[in-house]
């Protein structure tokens, strides 16, 4: 009886140091999902520095027991996969909801239970949201093209000041000749 406790145990620290190690995890019921498609999942989620797990739920919830999931136990009932993702957490989300996009095209968001991200709880719609968001590669490269804007604005003015000096007395020169 006790080598069973002691496995759990040691299940539950495998999904601690998980939960510790991702940036999102997202909460979806996989009912209804043949084992094709969810191998597919599983290695689309994998190739975006994540991973999705299958468990039983009583030690998802335990793990989470000092987090503010331990009040959403709501969440943690039924069939239930967990998608980590350790890297960008849009990309992720981005990769399980157009997933239930797929499954679902009514109403994906049914099938998406909610995440749980930085210390928070997040419901099925800002997971949407969180989904909808652009990769973090445009959001840096719009960022950069904010911040080099006026400073190419600003060397273009200063470059123009000597050209127009040299422009006028060009002008006033080939006035007098």
């Amino acid at each position: 009886m006790r080598k069973s406790w002691d496995r759990k145990e040691q299940i539950m620290d495998s999904y601690r140091g998980r939960i510790k190690r991702s940036s999102l995890v997202v909460f979806f019921d996989f009912t209804g999902i043949d084992a094709q498609a969810m191998t597919r999942l599983r290695a689309d989620v994998k190739g975006l520095d994540g991973e999705i797990l299958v468990g039983k739920n009583t030690l998802f919830y335990r793990a989470f027991m000092d987090t503010v999931m331990a009040d959403h136990r709501e969440v943690l009932t039924g069939p239930t996969a967990f998608a980590f993702a350790y890297g960008d957490p849009v990309k992720v989300a981005k990769a399980v909801f157009d997933f239930m996009k797929e499954v679902d095209k009514d109403k994906p968001i049914s099938k998406i239970k909610g995440a749980y991200m930085q210390g928070r709880f997040l419901k099925p719609v800002e997971v949407e949201a969180l989904a909808q968001l652009p990769s973090k590669e445009v959001l840096v490269s719009k960022l950069m093209g904010a911040i080099q804007g006026p400073i190419y604005a600003l060397v273009m003015a200063l470059k123009s000041a000597p050209q127009k000096l040299v422009l006028t007395l060009k002008a006033m020169e080939e006035k007098k000749s």
